[in-house]
């Protein structure tokens, strides 16, 4: 997990400059910067969107889990959640949104193939190689975000720890001869990426104030598609 615990430590360090920093930062630049970011999420969305093999996987996984996501009211409860952190430390509830970086940030350091494989390469092997790149990238992104968004950023990392800390536990545990670059080739894996391309891109579109969209309510599609190309391969196979 110690590409994690990298991963967490670059994230906090980032949120501390842009917090200390972000004051002097003009507000025309934090939007530039905002922008900029949203259109390299925008650019990584695409391109893990259209890896798709199966573009009905795709369509079913964002509908079932957009309707499901809706129901379990996931963005209102991440947003809740974000709230209820800024009353907990009032003293940093000061400027940006509080639930909305918190929210913004889980997504973005969490939904990517960086992430999960990292996090499988790091508990199946100790190669935190590839989580010590996100690391980088994340602690960099974290600057502007907290100088654009606030200091909800701050408390991604915990969901980071979990997501992450999460994946890399059980492949530990449950680690066999299957390789990483393997795993990384299944259809199954394919799809979740092409999904979570799917919900970056709705993701860029927020960040860059094109349409305000419910992503977190679409986090149940990325479970779904792996069941939906087990149920795909049971129906043709």
């Amino acid at each position: 997990m110690i590409g994690t615990w990298i991963n967490v430590g670059t994230i906090l360090l980032g949120s501390l400059i842009g917090y200390l920093g972000g004051r002097g930062i003009p507000e025309r630049m934090n939007r530039l910067v905002m922008a900029g970011i949203g259109l390299v999420t925008l650019v990584i969305g695409v391109k893990l969107a259209i890896e798709t093999q199966n573009v009905l996987v795709l369509l079913l996984s964002l509908l079932l889990g957009g309707a499901l996501g809706t129901v379990l009211r996931i963005e209102e409860r991440l947003s809740l959640l974000g709230e209820g952190l800024k009353r907990r430390f009032p003293r940093l509830a000061d400027r940006g949104s509080f639930g909305e970086g918190f929210v913004t940030a889980s997504l973005l350091f969490c939904i990517g193939p960086m992430a999960i494989l990292g996090a499988l390469r790091d508990g199946m092997y100790g190669d935190w190689q590839l989580l010590g790149l996100k690391a980088v990238m994340d602690g960099i992104s974290s600057v502007i975000l907290v100088a654009g968004l606030g200091p909800g950023v701050i408390f991604s990392v915990f969901v980071v720890l979990v997501y992450q800390g999460g994946i890399s536990l059980v492949a530990q545990l449950v680690s066999g001869p299957a390789t990483v670059s393997t795993l990384s080739q299944t259809p199954a894996l394919i799809e979740l990426d092409a999904v979570g391309g799917a919900i970056l891109i709705a993701l860029a579109l927020k960040l860059l104030d094109l349409r305000d969209l419910k992503v977190g309510n679409l986090l149940p599609a990325l479970a779904l598609a792996p069941l939906l190309v087990f149920l795909f391969h049971l129906v043709s196979g």
